[in-house]
Order: structure tokens, then sequence, then C-alpha cells
């Protein structure tokens, strides 16, 4: 009986030799710390092999550059997917008590109960930040997110409490949500649903492989403020297949203005518009962002929100809540020991990237290049990102999806935004 289990588990995995391979070689150096973390009984060991995660992290980033640039076709099927669940859920187990204690959990609970006092949290010291040392410690500081994770998480969380103070009063346990770590997990989670949907009806897939997809998107994230910007992303996808130029850039601004790397997306399109000399399209491209950007900034106050979120990454207090480096630029920028100017090299990167968009003709791979190019300029190392990504592969079909032996056909698309 095992036997045959072992027969049908290789049929159903060969052909995927290399797509596995490149799997195992990203997720081994991660299993053979864990082992020697657990054999050793000390997980500090995180703080002596960061160069494992900065050289997995970047090579990442450039073997994608390398397989969209050969034009080669990625490979998945379930059991992959499956593999990428089971180890984010065995990295969330690793790290239960820092998972919904971080600083980016902290920091989204602190800005929320802040608005909801009437304060702004661009302004108020009053939002954790971890600090490397001593370790475990946090500073307070303002919200260095944008304003529309700030505006839609305080909705989420305040509606939330408000309902928990009704069942229990104002002393909410930890398993009702609120301004806690629930209220922050129910709130991704009512995110990855509504994302579901929306990948569903994008490639016309089976639901169950959306779930599958979804869950290998979410699951590692679920705690992170990224997942309302993901669920904003593939919703801008979910109008451009319907042909809505507008609501397209509206989403991906929003997605924008809840984490800035989606504007890389929107640059993309501008750039595309640019040089097919659409000088209107992609004047009314670039006015969305920014009419959108003036409205939820305006509130909080354009330099103080600035101060708070963009400017905040390029400054040496940047350095203090122990994320800034791992990625090839930041790590180059630590090297040199000019961390006061790294605003000076995080310019010339995106720069840099801008000259390559206008290279590069297909427009698929510009979205997938200047997106990963981007990875190795971000001041920190931000695997978050690489969901995005992806999800650029499978629409401009680069990934193909085999499902338990049944292909799935996803229709191939043209990625630029429709006439209007």
């Amino acid at each position: 009986m095992s036997k045959t289990r072992i027969k049908s588990f290789l049929e159903k995995t060969r052909g995927y030799k290399t797509e596995i391979a490149v799997g195992v070689s990203i997720s081994a150096p991660f299993f053979i710390i864990v082992l020697v973390a657990f054999i050793k009984n000390d997980f500090t060991l995180f703080d002596h092999t960061y160069w494992v995660g900065v050289i997995t992290y970047n090579g990442a980033a450039l073997l994608g550059v390398w397989f969209t640039l050969r034009k080669r076709i990625i490979q998945l099927n379930r059991l992959i997917l499956y593999y990428g669940v089971i180890l984010s859920l065995i990295i969330l187990f690793i790290f239960r008590d820092i998972a919904f204690a971080g600083d980016i959990t902290l920091g989204v609970i602190d800005a929320a109960q802040l608005l909801w006092n009437g304060q702004n949290p661009y302004i108020v010291e009053g939002v954790r930040h971890a600090q490397p040392i001593p370790p475990g410690t946090f500073r307070y500081t303002t919200y260095p997110y944008l304003p529309v994770d700030l505006i839609v998480y305080s909705l989420f969380l305040g509606i939330m409490n408000l309902i928990s103070t009704l069942i229990a009063g104002p002393n909410i346990p930890d398993y009702l949500p609120g301004f806690n770590a629930m209220g922050i997990f129910l709130s991704n989670f009512a995110f990855m649903l509504i994302s579901i949907y929306l990948i569903w009806k994008i490639l016309d897939s089976d639901i169950k492989f959306a779930i599958s997809l979804s869950l290998f998107f979410f699951i590692i994230l679920i705690w992170n403020n990224i997942c309302l910007a993901q669920m904003l992303f593939f919703a801008g996808w979910f109008f451009h297949k319907r042909g809505q130029r507008e609501m397209t850039i509206a989403f991906w601004s929003l997605s924008m203005l809840a984490k800035y790397f989606a504007g890389i997306f929107i640059v993309a399109y501008i750039v595309e518009d640019l040089r097919l000399k659409n000088f209107k399209t992609s004047f009314i491209n670039g006015l969305i962002p920014v009419i959108l950007t003036l409205v939820v900034f305006l509130p909080f106050g354009i330099f103080e929100t600035l101060k708070s979120t963009v400017f905040f990454y390029n400054t040496e207090e940047r350095l203090l809540d122990g994320s800034f480096g791992g990625s090839l630029v930041s790590e180059l920028v630590l090297f040199l020991q000019l961390e006061t100017v790294v605003w000076i090299f995080t310019l010339a990167g995106f720069a840099i990237i801008l000259v390559i968009c206008f290279l590069i003709k297909d427009q698929y791979e510009r979205l997938v290049v200047s997106s990963l190019l981007a990875l190795l300029v971000l001041s920190g190392i931000s695997a978050q990102f690489f969901p995005m990504i992806l999800f650029i592969l499978i629409v401009a079909e680069r990934v193909k999806f085999n499902i338990d032996g049944e292909k799935i056909s996803i229709e191939k698309r043209s990625i630029n935004l429709p006439d209007s």
C-alpha cells in the first residue's frame, strides 16, 4: 500500500524537477537552521544566521529575473501549493510567541486606538516599534504605514471592539476581536476570503484552486498588514478583466496607499502608455493616484504623513527598529557605513529601474522585472511582496498549474489596459 502511494506521488511530481529543486534550495537553509535550533534548544541562533536569509532572499529575486528574461514557464501543482502552505504553518508555529506580538501587529493596534481616540498617529508618538537592543523591547514613535492602511484597519478593529464590548464589557478577553491580535487576525482573514472570490473570478478557475492559491498567498502573512494591500491589488486585476481602466488604477492606487510597493505596477503601465505615445492616457493614469493620495493624506497632514512614512524609511532612525538591511542596496549601505545618506542610494536604485522599464518592450517582463529589482533596492528584506509578483506571473500565464493530473486552463490575456 505504501509503495503504491509513493509511486503515485512520484508520478504526480514527475515533470516538476526544476520547480521542486528551486523550492527545496530556497527552503532547505531555513529547515537546517530550525533543526539545529531545536537540537540546541536555542532560537537565538537565528541572530547568527542572518546571511542565510540575505542570500536566500536576494537569490530568489535574481532567479526570478533570470526566469523572466529567459521566458521560462514555471509549473506548479496542488502538492507544491500545499508544501508552501505547510511550510508557512510550520514557520507560524515556531514563531508563535512573536507572530502576534511583533511591532507590525502592535503598531497597527496602537495607531487604530489613537485614531479612534481622536489623535493623529502621524503626529503623536504612541506607536510601538521593535528595537534590536535590548532584544524584545519597543520604542514609541509615529505610525510608519500609509493612510489607507490606517483607515481600513482602524475601521475594522474599531467596529469589532464595539461589538466585543457589548458582549463582554470593557475588559475584552483575548479570544474576542477588538484592538488586539485577534482583531488583526480576523481582519486579514476577511481580506483573504474576499481575495478567494477575486482570484476565482480573475482566473476563471476551480474554487478549490482559488482557495489553495489564496492560502498560499495569505497564511504566512496572516499577521501582517500586507494582507490589505494584496486584497486591493487583486481587486485592481478584477476590474482590469472587466475592462474598467479607471477602477483598475484606482484600486492599485489604494493598494499603493496601503503598501507603496504596489505603485511600481502603476509606473510600469504609465511607462507603456508613454512608449506608445498615449500621452492623454498616461496623464489620466498618473492623475488618479495623485488625487487619491491627496484625499487620504490631507486629513492627517501631508508633510506629517510623508515624514512619518515615506521619509522615515530613508533616515538613520530607520535602523533603530532593527529591520533595515537584507536587500542588496541596503547591505551595500551598511557595508559603506553611509546610513545617513541612504536616500541617495534608494533614489539611484529606483532611477535605474525606471530606465530599465523604458528599455523593456514586453509589458509582462517590465512588470515582473521592475518589481523584482525593487525588492533589491528596498531598505529591508521584503519577501512579503512575492505573492503580488507571483500573481503577475500567473495572469501572464508564465506559471502553469497542473492540479491532480488535470491541467487548469488559464486563458492567456493581454496585460495592457484596454482602451477607454
